[in-house]
């Protein structure tokens, strides 16, 4: 559910230039909340990092306003790469009296309202190098019923944009071809969502799942068209590669191979879900996925897979940062490995996400910002009410802002577009994509207007 301030007010921009001065417009969303002209109203700005740091007081700086066309304006500079609490302290006559013109002509007087309190928003300051890029999210990892999957691939990707996603790869078993669909299904709408190349490969045997993303060709296809000479490949790089005792040398460089030849078509190899516990054990011998994670040729770690579920998520994660506290950082990504999205909750139509801040949603702006790790994995199950977020401190600090008072809205405005784009997938009614480019215009505008575009 909405915080209060997302439903009364709307503050732009949200997300501001550290050390810059920027124009700040607090409009209200009804008649309840319109600031009235004629009345003083203060601003206060509490900066959530320095506001207790002094023992003698708190930094909070308060500006004195008179509304205009019921909208408060100002102009400030936010210092520091934080969060702002913009909080508003309303006239005192209004505080109980919200409405001074409402006077029942039948009983003669005004009527007293409940206290309201003092409204509170919220924007964030960013340095330079965040400030311009939009926060996108994704999944990385999803399957349609062209593998084992419950639905067809127009279905799913319209359930993510219901959601507010912004891109996805279709990852099915041993099968690309289903990614390739994604992109031709929706290539005469407008450009609502980025479907990304993607498969999971699993060669030369079952036991080997490794999801490769961007690649311009299919890895399984490859191997089995040309599987002698993979094979032959493979076994070279058992007996070549400095592999330490007690690892599977021919099980290693399988993973090795799957890797080099993502790489090879342009694609990011991802270690998929290393502790998933399959029967009892776990999928990866810990020794490979150690070796894999310190010394392999894999663009990022699956940090979170919300198909495995809680136990695994622990322990990739207490893994990750321990190989980290060894000096070994790979990037990382959230993914749901969802094999159903049409759930109870359609604004949860997975368990596990990645968020990354990019230029735009193109792959070439995508992979940039994972392997730059302008990004954070988020764990969020049905039946929690907050998300998990794991990535650098900066980025969780800002992504959690995003999370809370970006997401919210946008999702509203996405949910449309995803209704509208499952029905074009089956139907190609050819009316609809007006109907979405009208609609993706305001998602446009809104998120133009929070990360200060316009």
């Amino acid at each position: 559910m909405k915080e209060y301030h997302l439903t009364d007010f709307r503050i732009t921009p949200a997300v501001v230039q550290n050390g810059v001065a920027t124009e700040i417009t607090i409009a209200p969303t009804g008649d309840h909340t319109v600031f009235l002209d004629g009345y003083e109203y203060t601003v206060e700005i509490w900066p959530a990092e320095e506001t207790t740091a002094r023992l003698d007081g708190c930094a909070v700086k308060r500006i004195k306003l008179y509304a205009a066309d019921g909208k408060l304006v100002f102009t400030e500079t936010f210092c520091g790469e934080q969060q702002f609490t913009i909080k508003i302290i309303l006239p005192e006559e209004l505080q109980y009296y919200p409405n001074p013109y409402y006077k029942p002509p039948y009983c003669g007087r005004r009527i007293k309202h409940a206290a309201l309190g003092h409204p509170m928003l919220y924007l964030y300051s960013v340095n330079e190098d965040l400030y311009g890029l939009t926060v996108y999210k994704g999944d990385m990892h999803i399957h349609t019923y062209d593998s084992d999957g419950r639905e067809s691939v127009g279905g799913v990707i319209a359930n993510l944009k219901k959601a507010g996603f912004d891109y996805a790869a279709i990852t099915d078993h041993y099968w690309y071809d289903s990614s390739v669909k994604a992109k031709e299904l929706f290539a005469d709408l407008p450009d609502v969502f980025t479907c990304l190349p993607g498969e999971e490969v699993h060669t030369p045997v079952e036991y080997i799942h490794v999801v490769s993303i961007g690649a311009s060709q299919s890895v399984n296809k490859y191997y089995f068209e040309h599987q002698d000479e993979c094979e032959a490949c493979i076994r070279e790089l058992a007996e070549t590669l400095k592999i330490p005792e007690g690892i599977d040398r021919y099980n290693y460089a399988s993973r090795y191979w799957v890797a080099e030849t993502s790489r090879k078509f342009g694609g990011m190899p991802v270690l998929t879900h290393p502790f998933w516990i399959w029967e009892t054990v776990y999928f990866v011998p810990p020794k490979i996925t150690e070796f894999t994670f310190e010394h392999g040729n894999y663009e990022a770690f699956e940090l979170l897979n919300g198909a495995c579920g809680r136990e695994t998520n622990n322990l990739q994660t207490a893994f990750y940062f321990e190989e980290r506290a060894k000096g070994f950082d790979m990037p990382i990504v959230g993914s749901s490995d969802c094999h159903k999205t049409d759930r109870e909750d359609d604004r949860m139509p997975t368990d596990a996400y990645t968020l990354v801040l990019a230029k735009d949603r193109s792959w070439e702006s995508i992979h940039d910002a994972i392997l730059k790790k302008r990004n954070v994995a988020v764990e969020h199950y049905e039946t929690d009410k907050n998300p998990r977020l794991y990535g650098s401190y900066r980025m969780v600090k800002y992504m959690n802002f995003l999370l809370l008072n970006y997401y919210p809205l946008y999702m509203e405005l996405c949910h449309e577009q995803g209704v509208l784009m499952k029905e074009y997938a089956y139907t190609k009614d050819s009316s609809l994509i007006e109907l979405i480019q009208l609609l993706k215009q305001r998602s446009d505008a809104f998120t133009d207007a929070f990360f200060g575009k316009k």
